[in-house]
């Protein structure tokens, strides 16, 4: 198709030579020996069958094919520098990342991580939101959602993230009233309304029955932690929710009775083969993020 392209070393000695008028400029600007330049201007030369440059004492000449040739070549060079840079900066460029998260998960575990994120891609404007809604792709202008689930979700391009492991949680002073698993009994029970068997199901997986009828019920593991912060009772939370307040000691875990629920955390991007680099850069820092709770 280009049959007849010359040799590119060629072409740029050719062009540093007649920009500056002098071999020994070119040399310097090209990091060439001065040897090196005149080399590539006479394979040029060759190539195209005809003299390029009048070489007299001292000086340089273009000759009349040798001006008519430069122009173009001069601007072809540029074409091609100019397509590269765009190429190289494009990623650097402001660009926006539409992000759909649940609540909990966005309000006490990825907004306090976002700064980090942002000093490492500051070119990207990131349009954080919350929902807990089925995602489709189609109709909403997401680049990436996060959703927990019992069962993988379709319609997109799913990762799992992690399983999610439930701790149970309370006040430093309800705990000094906790004396065995069954002592909860005698404490108010902070129920998570949009999973009302999370109890039964949690107490039936470690072995105790539950007897009393005092709960309360919040919709989000947010509010179930500042619930359980408060001494409002105990409560059931994802650890990785809730390492901040088990680190400053607002909340504690009176009782090692881990339970892996039924849902898992899932990222999902749209149907496609390719990822845009905003969205793999976002993937690949979301995953050192999940790397310490993801079972191997």
């Amino acid at each position: 198709m280009y049959s007849h392209l010359p040799p590119l070393n060629s072409l740029r000695a050719f062009e540093s030579a007649a920009r500056l008028m002098s071999f020994t400029l070119a040399s310097k600007e090209l990091f060439v020996t001065h040897g090196a330049v005149s080399k590539q201007v006479k394979i040029l030369e060759e190539y195209v069958g005809t003299p390029l440059f009048i070489r007299q004492h001292r000086s340089l000449k273009l000759t009349g094919e040798g001006e008519l040739y430069f122009a173009s070549v001069q601007s072809a060079l540029q074409t091609i520098n100019s397509a590269t840079a765009d190429l190289i900066v494009k990623p650097l460029q402001t660009q926006s990342l539409a992000i759909n998260v649940l609540p909990s998960l966005t309000i006490s575990w990825l907004i306090p991580r976002m700064e980090e994120f942002k000093s490492r891609f500051p070119h990207l404007y990131v349009d954080l939101s919350i929902g807990d809604f089925e995602v489709d792709f189609t109709n909403a202008k997401y680049d990436i959602a996060i959703r927990s689930a019992t069962s993988t979700p379709k319609g997109a391009n799913v990762m799992k993230l992690m399983d999610e492991d439930l701790c149970l949680v309370c006040s430093p002073e309800i705990s000094t009233r906790l004396t065995s698993l069954e002592s909860i009994n005698q404490m108010t029970l902070l129920k998570h309304t949009t999973r009302p068997d999370l109890w039964q199901v949690w107490a039936d997986d470690v072995g105790i029955k539950l007897t009393t009828e005092n709960k309360f019920g919040v919709e989000h593991f947010y509010m179930l932690s500042q619930a359980a912060a408060s001494g409002m009772g105990v409560a059931l939370i994802p650890r990785f929710f809730i390492e901040n307040e088990l680190k400053s000691g607002k909340l504690v875990i009176p009782f090692e009775a881990k339970y892996t629920s039924p849902y898992s955390y899932y990222l999902l991007t749209p149907n496609s083969r390719n990822r845009s680099l905003k969205v793999q850069s976002f993937i690949d820092w979301l995953l050192e993020l999940f790397s310490p709770y993801r079972k191997k």
